[in-house]
């Protein structure tokens, strides 16, 4: 009798401490899995453009412009110093 009884007790006592464990697991996945979706689908959504931007700037032959900026930050750089002297 006393075997039944623990075995009752542990029986009652798992599914008194899992329903209230199963929901709140329950609820932090239903809030947590669209919440990584959206930045999954935010994360290849800058991918891709960062993509289109390099392929369009492949196309259009613009591959010189980053050495252009670089020139030009060179340029006004030493013009800064011919004025510090």
């Amino acid at each position: 009798m006393k075997i039944l009884f623990e075995n009752i007790f542990i029986i009652v006592g798992s599914i008194l401490v899992g329903i209230p464990m199963g929901l709140i697991v329950g609820l932090v996945c239903w809030i947590k899995f669209p919440y990584q979706v959206y930045i999954e689908a935010r994360r290849k959504v800058a991918l891709r453009r960062i993509e289109e931007a390099e392929e369009y700037l492949r196309q259009h032959g613009r591959e010189d412009v980053v050495e252009d900026i670089w020139e030009k930050h060179i340029h006004r750089m030493e013009q800064k110093n011919s004025y510090d002297n």
